[in-house]
């Protein structure tokens, strides 16, 4: 009989278990992707997110030093990277002059110690299993750093 208790205490504990870790992963968002005010998640799966960058605009002439870089996006939560690609999630990646580029589970990333002179920034929206969209979703634009 004891035996029999503790298979049934033990079974139940796993059902337990297995609950909670189904709600755990219905809240498994990060705050930024919850927060994000310029991003909303598309119905429709076939269309592709929309990317603008924002900061620095084309041609701006910005402060040399900490360079803040942002994007607008629709159709896009912002997640942090994962195995599985879940449609209308992703991140962005940031590339500075040909650099390697920098990850961002926000609309937003600063560069440190930019130089002064002529930079190329490229945005580009990537899924959250870190593949790019097809076709890609980027935007270059050129400023420069006095």
């Amino acid at each position: 009989m004891k035996k029999l208790r503790v298979s049934v205490s033990l079974a139940i504990g796993l059902v337990v278990l297995a609950g909670v870790g189904a709600a755990l992963t219905g809240c498994s968002k990060s705050p930024a992707a919850a927060e994000s005010s310029d991003t909303s998640t598309t119905s429709n799966v076939d269309s592709l997110p929309t990317l603008e960058v924002v900061e620095p605009s084309a041609d701006a002439v910005v402060s040399a030093g900490d360079v803040r870089m942002s994007v607008k996006t629709t159709g896009l939560a912002f997640v942090m990277p994962s195995n599985t690609n879940v449609t209308g999630e992703g991140h962005v990646h940031f590339t500075l002059d040909g650099e390697p580029f920098k990850m961002s589970v926000t609309p937003e990333y600063t560069y440190e110690n930019v130089a002064p002179g002529e930079h190329t920034l490229e945005a580009e929206l990537v899924q959250n299993d870190t593949e790019p969209f097809s076709p890609p979703v980027k935007q270059t634009v050129t400023f420069t750093a006095r």
